[in-house]
């Protein structure tokens, strides 16, 4: 699979509108499966609400997309739920909108746009993440240049996992396939090639992005 963006984690979102109480709740589903049992615990969760709407992207082995208006007006409500998440370019996703109706009916254009708009805003308020895979190594680092070390990741972003602390300091790090080369070029250049790497596994890392 190629490097994709989803949702930082599992969350939700209250907004409302015109006393209608509008609920997004969104979760990383890797399955059509997990998509859709995340949305029957929603359903138990909120079974006295008025409409559970829902919209899932997920990637098996082709892409699969899923959308629900669960009672309301045909293409109000799944259909802008799914528009948001198309628009984010985002895969492995659920989001539920829950309704709990306030007494003011909003017309397809008002239902349209509380539905897209509650889970646009829910995004941005959780957050996203790039799933990218990534190269891992182990490094062996000096003690007396660690703290140099450790500065230099900070400034670079780098993530040091699993450290170490033996004859050497070990830890573990991991760079993006397209830069790798170019981040290890750079260490050894910062550290007078005194820090040694040890190629581990590929996988896949989550590392945060903006919403749009």
């Amino acid at each position: 699979m190629e490097n994709y963006k989803t949702i930082a984690t599992n969350d939700s979102y209250l907004k409302e509108i015109k006393k209608s109480k509008f609920i997004v709740h969104l979760a990383q589903t890797n399955s059509e499966k997990e998509a859709n049992e995340f949305i029957e615990k929603i359903r138990e969760q909120e079974s006295s609400a008025t409409h559970n709407c829902f919209a899932f992207i997920v990637q098996e082995k082709v892409l699969v997309e899923r959308m629900s208006d669960d009672g309301e007006p045909s293409g109000t409500a799944g259909s802008p739920i799914l528009n948001v998440l198309q628009q984010q370019e985002l895969k492995n996703v659920t989001a539920v909108v829950t309704r709990y109706f306030g007494g003011i009916k909003l017309g397809a254009g008002g239902l349209i746009r509380a539905y897209s708009s509650t889970t646009a805003e829910g995004i941005k308020e959780i957050g996203l993440v790039e799933n990218r895979q990534q190269q891992g190594y182990t490094l062996n680092i000096p003690y007396h240049l660690y703290d140099k070390f450790e500065n230099y990741a900070k400034n670079e972003n780098l993530i040091l996992e699993n450290k170490q602390f033996s004859t050497d300091v070990s830890v573990e790090v991991y760079f993006d396939l397209e830069t790798e080369e170019q981040e290890k070029q750079k260490i050894k250049d910062n550290f007078q090639n005194q820090i040694q790497f040890k190629e581990t596994t590929k996988e896949f890392k989550q590392v945060k992005i903006e919403a749009h």
